[in-house]
């Protein structure tokens, strides 16, 4: 059953990847390396029974093939370079390892000498790469931990292999140290083949979470996500006593840019745009793509005077040109400031809405502060 288990996980990973977006990377290297796992496993069960060249030979480089497999979707998935070559070099010296000392030089003792080292790396690497790359991922951490438990009890096994009294002389031996190394081997194919599905479920749901509040081409919040946030920070600065400051900034003639210069080119401007502002405002602030070229920003606890600042900042940073490829660009912004108590968004809103009216009015390129700022 623990040699069926993990192939069975296997389809049910197989399955699951076809429907994961493409920068969910690794979930199908995991699939075939469950699948690898569990055709090997099975055949090693039947060691005496089958031919030794599938049992011990094709059994044992499945093993490497599977972990290897493992450890390669573990660095696809965290974004790092997957380690083909050094996994292709272990299957070489598996290959070579397990004929020789099969057929050309039998000896049990150095075929699980062989293995113990090869997996004991393969198991290391992958829990090193859940364990540092997954931090904040209680699945990732899970099945770190558990593949850092294999790696310790495949160690052990090779380990004790020189020592007399423990080396066991195959691998059905009844010393406890091989029913260890083959009951920790069993138990972790399983649970870390369930471990990794959850793990590239918790990415998915991420994923899905963050596109629900972030905007797709500028990564700020979406307008949804920024209405909860206004109602947050509301109920919060009510509590203490406070301010509550919005402003919409809306980038001049964006219409001409992207006739003159292309929606892709836009796209550029927009993007700028939001990476320059969300880097420049003081905490805690809150950016959010308002709709189209319009931008809204939220600051709590902020006065008059130094929303106006913050704005005439933004704005004069935004004039400067600081990517050669992009256009030049400016923005008009308003500006509306009022108690919290009274600071319901559709009034900031309203409020910072006739204030930019106002700046596009004086010719665009410049600040305007509601005539309705409300004081504490």
């Amino acid at each position: 059953m623990s040699s069926v288990m993990p192939g069975l996980m296997a389809l049910v990973m197989f399955s699951l990847a076809r429907g994961f977006p493409a920068n969910i990377r690794g979930v199908g290297h995991w699939a075939s390396g469950a699948l690898v796992v569990s055709i090997s496993a099975m055949l090693l069960a039947l060691r005496g029974g089958i031919a030794d060249w599938l049992s011990i030979v094709v059994a044992n480089v499945g093993m490497i093939l599977g972990t290897g497999l493992w450890l390669i979707g573990s660095q696809m998935f965290f974004g790092q370079r997957p380690a083909r070559r050094f996994i292709a070099l272990l299957l070489v010296v598996g290959v070579i390892a397990m004929s020789w000392m099969t057929w050309v030089h039998p000896s049990i003792t150095g075929r699980t000498l062989c293995m113990c080292a090869i997996l004991t790396a393969t198991y290391g690497l992958n829990s090193l790469t859940m364990l540092r790359f997954g931090k904040g991922s209680h699945s990732a951490t899970f099945v770190g931990s558990m593949q850092l438990l294999q790696t310790l009890a495949t160690a052990l096994r090779g380990i004790t292999m020189f020592v007399p009294a423990w080396a066991s002389t195959g691998l059905f031996a009844p010393d406890l140290i091989q029913r260890i190394y083959l009951t920790t081997g069993a138990l972790m194919s399983l649970t870390v083949c369930v471990g990794l599905l959850f793990v590239a479920m918790d990415r998915l749901r991420n994923q899905l979470e963050q596109q629900s509040f972030m905007d797709s081409l500028t990564g700020l919040l979406n307008r949804r996500a920024f209405l909860g946030v206004h109602q947050q920070e509301r109920e919060k600065t009510m509590r203490t006593g406070g301010l509550l400051t919005l402003l919409l900034i809306d980038l001049d003639h964006f219409k001409q840019v992207n006739d003159t210069y292309g929606h892709a080119t836009g796209d550029r401007v927009l993007i700028d745009f939001a990476t320059r502002v969300a880097e420049m405002l003081p905490a805690p602030h809150h950016v959010a793509r308002w709709g189209g070229e319009e931008f809204a920003v939220l600051l709590p606890r902020a006065t008059p005077d130094e929303a106006k600042e913050h704005a005439e900042r933004i704005r004069q940073r935004v004039a400067q040109k600081e990517d050669a490829a992009l256009p030049a660009y400016t923005c008009s912004i308003g500006v509306s400031c009022m108690a919290a108590s009274e600071a319901t968004i559709e009034q900031l809103a309203r409020d910072a809405d006739e204030a930019l009216y106002r700046a596009k009015r004086s010719g665009r390129n410049c600040v305007q502060v509601s005539d309705h700022v409300i004081l504490l």
